[in-house]
């Protein structure tokens, strides 16, 4: 495909020849650094990647322009080959590597969650999975993927492709138009980077931290280089102030980490290190070398940005496999460890550069002895070039496979440990309390802590459309006792259904109801559901018709609202009062229609159990496996049980199943067993070893 723009009669074309700058490639070095370093120190951005999104902007307008400029046309698809073999060998080698890892090391139950990442980092959507999974309670804030950092890749390779196809039209509108290039290209990258800025500035407003993966929130960084680089040639400054702003733009870069990690990314504040990028760039672009920019072409770095894309790739999953091996040494890395695995990622990132440069250069051994054979071309990576794509294929047909491969890993694992009352259920948490368990990083959680009614069936969210894979009928219909139980409300419900599955044994069918976010109630309750207000009440509304139409003996009701207390400030149901009150219609049209309907509360919320999680040491399980269960609580557990009693609901009080509520006190882990997925919800374990429990539960609550 390529778009040919005429050249004006008037003012011949005289495009800047693509001059080498070493600036460059030390300003790669930096980013790479950057990102590295406060991967493995601070945990929080330091502007790098920005810094990748502007220089590429910039190469890619002075590439195409440029071309349009000197030819009158873009050969696109020359382009984009030449990017892709460029792009795909290491990336590649990394996915290879890090997918070899993942099997040998990760459980079965892992697997699903590990092709998925791979399949999507493969395929250039991981920003978009990752964006996903920032409102996804089980997946935001632990479980991090090995290549989860492809999501800057993923934003650079649809950048590409957008930017690409942009500067092809408007290539043809000069054209059509008989204008310079030039011209067009910088009004109308100008504008596109304005109109992204603009979304990105709405977006860390209102929901930042899908719009921190977001391609659309970051096409503003790339249209600013983009912009820079055909304006840049026109500018011509004074040596002394290529030296000053140069000597800026690099003390911007550095710094740019060091802001406060609460203020949002791409929102203003990624003005700073952008801003610095740009100072280097221009300060460069005429004339010698100076300032800040001449440091920049200090030759370790610019050594080290010829390799810079494989140490961006490399230095995570090196990163991910430290933590895993020693997470006694994780919390946090010390200077010394840091060092060492920074040493160790150049080293990895340099040596398979080398090593792919060596693929480049292979030639057909026959061929030195018999000058009838064909002679291999100095090709560059054609078989590396493939990698990605082959990748891409295995990892799909992984994804297919995955759900089956799930659900016998769920298998193998047998029932598991159970507790058999409430009296045994209570001495283990209260050894659990005087005696917390380290994991050491070996628990079972987040997405693995799944149960398969949520992982492999997707009831999450039930419809119509998937009404019937959330139904669990005996196997052998003679044993089936006809007795029919519902379990609806939020995610609460999915969480639930392992537990309340094993409780009620094979002879009772159970069918799952709920949707995520929304919980079983209507009204101004509804309002916490926000932009879900109306999705909510129509599913619920639902619930209701088909509770009319097929009459189940049983309606358990289960959703979360424990947003109590300060952090909450003075939202008007502050004390989950309306929740509570707008279940109590609900309830009532239940039990009118026959249904008993029993009220199963919902896990007590924990802190984040990252620290939990690794805790390696009994000192740093005392210190992080605890979370409170205060007056607010306690407070909002009442009224939600008082509500539902009025309704007529039969009420099982949960918060003993969790906490020493005397104590005010929660643990995190109890025999062993992690008790939550994610701080919200209850793990798939943890509820089976409830199942006696929850079992007596019910039994009690239908007797009263």
């Amino acid at each position: 495909m390529s778009v040919r723009a005429e050249r004006p009669t008037s003012v011949p074309a005289r495009p800047e020849p693509n001059r080498y700058r070493s600036d460059i490639q030390g300003l790669r070095a930096i980013a790479s650094l950057l990102v590295a370093s406060f991967h493995i120190w601070f945990g929080t951005v330091s502007g790098g990647v920005d810094l990748f999104f502007v220089l590429g902007g910039f190469l890619l307008a002075t590439t195409l322009v440029g071309e349009l400029e000197r030819r009158g046309s873009i050969r696109a698809w020359q382009y984009v080959k030449r990017t892709a073999t460029r792009l795909f060998p290491m990336a590649g080698l990394v996915l290879i590597v890090v997918s070899a890892v993942l099997l040998m090391t990760e459980s079965p139950l892992s697997f699903q969650r590990n092709v998925t990442d791979i399949f999507a980092a493969a395929t250039y959507w991981e920003n978009w999975r990752l964006a996903g999974d920032a409102t996804d309670y089980i997946s935001a804030g632990h479980d991090k993927s090995a290549v989860q950092h492809f999501w800057a890749m993923s934003v650079q390779g649809q950048a590409t492709l957008l930017l690409l196809a942009f500067v092809l039209i408007l290539g043809a509108i000069a054209k059509l138009a008989k204008w310079r290039v030039r011209r067009v290209a910088t009004a109308g990258l100008a504008l596109l980077t304005a109109a992204s800025l603009i979304y990105a500035l709405n977006g860390v407003a209102s929901d930042p931290v899908p719009t921190y993966y977001s391609t659309w929130a970051r096409l503003w960084e790339f249209g600013i280089g983009a912009v820079a680089a055909l304006v840049m040639t026109r500018i011509h400054l004074p040596k002394t102030v290529r030296a000053l702003l140069g000597s800026l733009g690099l003390a911007l870069v550095l710094t740019a980490g060091l802001l406060p990690s609460e203020w949002p990314y791409p929102g203003l504040i990624a003005l700073y290190p952008v801003g610095g990028a740009l100072l280097v760039l221009i300060s460069g672009a005429s004339g010698e070398l100076s300032g800040g920019n001449r440091l920049l072409t200090w030759r370790p770095l610019v050594w080290l940005g010829g390799f810079s894309y494989g140490l961006y790739l490399w230095s995570w999953p090196i990163l991910k496999l430290f933590v895993e091996l020693f997470p006694e040494r994780s919390e946090p890395v010390s200077f010394l460890d840091g060092l060492l695995l920074l040493a160790v990622s150049i080293a990895v990132a340099w040596a398979m550069s080398r090593f792919l440069a060596f693929l480049g250069r292979v030639r057909n051994p026959v061929a030195q002895v018999d000058s009838t054979a064909p002679r291999w071309k100095r090709n560059p990576r054609l078989l590396t070039s493939v990698s990605v794509p082959l990748i891409a294929i295995v990892a799909f047909v992984g994804v297919q496979l995955a759900p089956g491969l799930r659900q016998e890993a769920i298998a193998d694992l047998g029932p598991g440990q159970t507790v058999t009352s409430e009296q045994q259920l209570s001495l283990a948490i209260t050894e659990a309390l005087l005696e917390p368990t380290a994991l050491n990083g070996e628990a079972v959680s987040g997405w693995d802590a799944l149960g398969p009614e949520w992982s492999v069936n997707g009831c999450l969210t039930v419809t119509d459309d998937n009404r019937a894979n959330c139904r669990y009928a005996p196997e052998d219909t003679d044993q089936d006792s006809g007795e029919e139980l519902w379990i609806v409300g939020d995610s609460q419900a999915v969480s639930w259904a392992p537990g309340v599955r094993a409780a009620v044994g094979d002879e009772t069918t159970v069918q799952l109801l709920g949707k995520s976010m929304c919980p079983f109630t209507q009204g101004a309750a509804l309002d916490r559901s926000g932009d879900m207000k109306d999705e909510c009440a129509a599913h619920n509304n639902w619930v209701m018709e088909l509770a009319a139409a097929d009459r189940p003996d049983t309606v358990i009701i289960s959703y979360g609202g424990w947003w109590v207390g300060e952090q909450f400030g003075d939202l008007a149901w502050n004390k989950g009062t309306t929740l509570g009150e707008g279940s109590v219609e609900l309830v009532r049209e239940l039990t009118e229609m026959g249904i008993d309907v029993i009220w199963l509360d919902a896990v007590t919320p924990a802190n984040s159990l990252d620290a939990c999680l690794a805790a390696s040491t009994r000192q740093q399980a005392e210190e992080s496996c605890t979370s409170a269960f205060g007056p607010e609580f306690v407070e909002r557990r009442d009224h939600q049980a008082e509500q539902m009693a009025a309704g007529g609901a039969a009420v099982v009080r949960t918060s003993d199943w969790f906490c020493d509520v005397e104590l005010g006190l929660c643990p995190l882990v109890v025999a062993g067993i992690s008790v939550h997925s994610d701080p919200t919800h209850v793990g798939r374990e943890y509820s089976v070893f409830l199942a006696d429990v929850i079992a007596q539960g019910l039994a009690d609550a239908r007797a009263e």
